[in-house]
């Protein structure tokens, strides 16, 4: 089976980000599962979308991976709706949708109604592994600067421990903390080698920089907020703050510098247990394969669930109106909430109409909820017995 990743990537990553990394191990790891990575979408057998971007083609299923959305509280402008509205897209017109974080996947359940499959990133810790000495910096690592990965954070806690050297990829130099600027990926790796804590303030819906930290044997300080949270183990791999609260975020640092050998060994050890690539592609190859079974699967287009209770004088004139569509690829299912009169005797004089006796009376929304639970078409239209299609 053959894979679509979009976006490619062709050139050495710059600092490209988590979509950057996750591809990379999809196009290194998925032969293993019975998929290759192909780069010209009509040869397609699946799709499978990051982020905002978006290629379809018809009859080929397409797999959304979300990688989080721009949350209205951060203020990011007009531009921010535009970009939701096109992760929103992606996500609605998928087959199924990932999510990188338990965190992004109940958002994403809460605002849509969708059931995203969790995903973490991650990281290949033999490339990581290093014999090199701390060099004791609180080391601040972002590719960008937005309303997430905002600098502000590290210079307040800079304030904080003046006695303490910070190097960062952005932000204002003073007397304890170094702008590097953004790097590319095999040049910043040596920095956060030699970090002695990798300061996780970004507000990100998970933190792939996070675990290649973990994996380097580099405890992490940050805030107990979103992805991270997930991450981190406290008091074990680092120690997350409150969020907002600079100083306690202050004693972590200083937690973490105090116990770094002990941290720095259960880091690593995390990293192999919890972060390898291995089960990660293979969550990604297991999805891949139930999408395209489902989507191949002979199935009818249309499932016309009827609800019914107590309406036995006008369901087979309800059915009859489903049995005279020009249509023929459909199939019609009698949702009986609990009737006392004659409804599944009317049911029955049907051979096109499939009975089902809901276990109790669930009410109008409950009894097509029953019924879309047992439908078998890709699209659902519900009728109420005392009307005619």
């Amino acid at each position: 089976m053959k894979v679509f990743i979009n976006p490619t990537y062709t050139t050495p990553d710059k600092a490209d980000g988590g979509i950057r990394r996750c591809a990379d191990a999809m196009q290194r790891d998925l032969p293993a599962h019975g998929w290759d990575v192909t780069g010209v979408p009509d040869e397609a057998d699946l799709i499978l979308n990051h982020g905002a971007s978006l290629i379809e083609r018809a009859g080929v299923p397409m797999i959304a991976a979300c990688h989080g959305m721009l949350w209205e509280d951060y203020n990011f402008g007009l531009w921010g709706d535009d970009v939701n509205k096109a992760v929103t897209t992606v996500m609605t017109r998928a087959q199924a949708i990932t999510a990188p974080s338990r965190w992004v996947a109940h958002a994403i359940s809460r605002g849509m109604l969708a059931r995203p499959t969790t995903v973490y990133h991650g990281v290949d810790a033999d490339a990581w592994a290093h014999d090199k000495e701390s060099m004791g910096y609180v080391l601040w690592n972002k590719a960008r600067t937005d309303p997430v990965s905002d600098p502000a954070d590290m210079q307040a806690l800079a304030k904080l421990l003046p006695e303490l050297p910070f190097v960062t990829t952005f932000g204002q130099q003073t007397s304890n903390v170094l702008p590097i600027g953004p790097k590319p990926f095999g040049d910043m790796r040596s920095i956060v080698q030699q970090a002695g804590v990798y300061l996780a303030t970004a507000r990100e819906t998970f933190g792939i920089g996070t675990i290649e930290a973990l994996a380097a044997g580099v405890p992490v300080v940050g805030w107990d907020y979103g992805g991270q949270a997930e991450i981190v183990v406290q008091g074990e791999t680092g120690y997350l703050a409150p969020f907002g609260d600079v100083g306690a975020l202050a004693d972590c640092v200083r937690r973490c510098l105090a116990e770094r050998e002990r941290l720095s060994r259960a880091c690593v050890a995390d990293a192999r247990q919890r972060w390898g690539w291995s089960d990660k592609i293979a969550q990604y190859a297991a999805l891949f394969d139930r999408v395209v079974e489902e989507w191949t699967t002979p199935r009818p287009k249309v499932s016309v669930v009827v609800t019914c209770y107590n309406l036995a004088q006008y369901l087979g004139d309800a059915i009859t109106s489903i049995v005279n569509q020009t249509m023929k690829d459909w199939e019609c299912l009698v949702i009986d909430d609990c009737s006392t009169d004659t409804t599944a005797t009317i049911a029955g004089l049907h051979r096109a109409a499939r009975y089902l006796r809901t276990p109790q009376n669930l009410g109008l929304s409950g009894a097509r909820n029953y019924g879309a639970t047992h439908a078998n078409g890709r699209y659902i239209i519900f009728l109420d017995a005392d009307d005619m299609l």
